[in-house]
């Protein structure tokens, strides 16, 4: 029950070791921590402090201004042209060329030729002849014949023999105690400074820019062209003359013979080309130029003053109670049982197999072969040569 109620307190002190540790970083001076044996005492602790500072920052807008640009179109126009176009035709003509031509012509030649003629004749052969006999025979052989016996036999066994005993041990008791300790710490002293800085300052100065637009007017122009009328025209009809050596009662007298007379008017419709004077619009191009005034940003560097605040620290030296923990060695006693192993001698039957070779006696018959000489007559072919000549034909 004390060992656990020791441990609580040192888990406790811990804990608040560990929660001064996080306040020393949000700003607040924290003890050092010197729980552990083999860590040090005394050390420097810093914290950050965040102050804030105003700054100027520069920024481009951009400004959107409306100009009067002149463009420039290339409009397609379409006309025809006469071009002269040379090409090529293929023309088909026929071409003596000489050219040589192998063929072939046949032609007998004699040729001196071996011919293989085949001949018969006999030959005496010898060969061998095997002719099976059978006969008795005995054979001795040795037979293994299995024999069982029962023998006593002895043989040892380990058997475990546990006792008790008394074993003395040492224990590590925890053992605390208060000490007092001096530790430096840092402490912030603020003051403050003039310091000095460069703004960029933007300012707005007004240009004066001129541009130039087209404009298209419509001017009247007087233009003349040709108007094809048509006007009704009294012609005369003209008649032919009747033949000589007749008169007649025509339309028309008649001053003789193949003269013309007329017999009335016609009319029809002739067209009457005239100019006529109109009026037309055209447009006609010309440049304006327009003045107009643009906002122009640019910066300037300035220098100025602020008031910074600036941090030093001083060290202080203070003193706190820091619970240390020992530890102390026990001596205790406890019963163990410890286990022996002492060897028995033990006694069993065992059957034993052993081998016994028998020999025996067996008769058999046995199928053999002897060999004796015989002789054959049979016909071999056999080849004689002979040379004649033929007649080839070759190419």
């Amino acid at each position: 029950m004390k060992r656990w109620v020791v441990g609580a307190a040192v888990l406790a002190l811990m804990a608040v070791l560990s929660a001064t540790g996080e306040a020393s970083h949000y700003g607040t001076p924290a003890l050092p921590s010197c729980g552990a044996p083999a860590s040090g005492c005394g050390g420097t602790h810093c914290y950050t402090a965040y102050q804030t500072v105003q700054r100027t920052v520069c920024e481009y807008v951009p400004v959107t201004t409306t100009q009067d640009v002149t463009e420039v179109v290339s409009v397609p126009v379409t006309r025809k042209e006469n071009r002269t176009e040379t090409y090529y035709e293929t023309v088909m003509e026929n071409v003596a060329q000489s050219r040589t031509v192998y063929r072939c012509v046949q032609e007998k030649q004699k040729q001196q030729v071996t011919v293989l003629k085949p001949v018969t004749e006999y030959v005496e052969q010898s060969y061998q002849v095997a002719v099976p006999f059978t006969r008795t025979e005995k054979q001795t052989y040795q037979e293994c014949v299995p024999t069982t016996r029962v023998e006593k036999q002895s043989y040892q066994v380990t058997v475990p023999v546990t006792r008790v005993e008394k074993q003395s041990y040492q224990v590590q008791v925890p053992v605390t105690r208060v000490e007092k300790q001096t530790y430096q710490i840092q402490v912030p002293v603020a003051r403050v400074e003039k310091q000095s800085y460069t703004v960029c300052v933007p300012y707005t100065r007004h240009v004066e820019q001129t541009s130039y637009s087209t404009v298209y007017d419509c001017v009247p122009v007087t233009k003349t062209a040709c108007v094809t009328d048509y006007a009704t025209v009294a012609v005369p009809t003209v008649a032919p003359a009747p033949a000589c050596g007749g008169c007649g009662t025509g339309c028309g007298s008649y001053s003789g013979c193949g003269a013309v007379a007329s017999c009335g008017v016609s009319y029809q419709t002739v067209p009457v080309t005239r100019q006529v004077a109109y009026t037309e619009n055209q447009v006609v191009a010309r440049q304006v130029a327009t003045k107009y005034t643009v906002a122009v940003t640019e910066q300037r560097m300035e220098t100025r003053t602020q008031d910074v605040t600036v941090t030093d620290y001083k060290t202080e030296s203070r003193t706190q109670d820091v619970t240390v923990q020992d530890w102390k060695t026990e001596t205790r006693t406890q019963d163990v049982t410890v286990c022996d192993y002492k060897t028995e001698t033990r006694t069993q039957d065992v059957t034993i197999v052993e081998n016994k070779l028998v020999t025996k006696t067996s008769t058999f018959r046995c199928r053999t072969a002897a060999t004796r000489p015989a002789r054959t007559r049979s016909r071999s072919p056999a080849t004689s040569r002979s040379s004649r000549s033929r007649s080839t034909s070759s190419t």
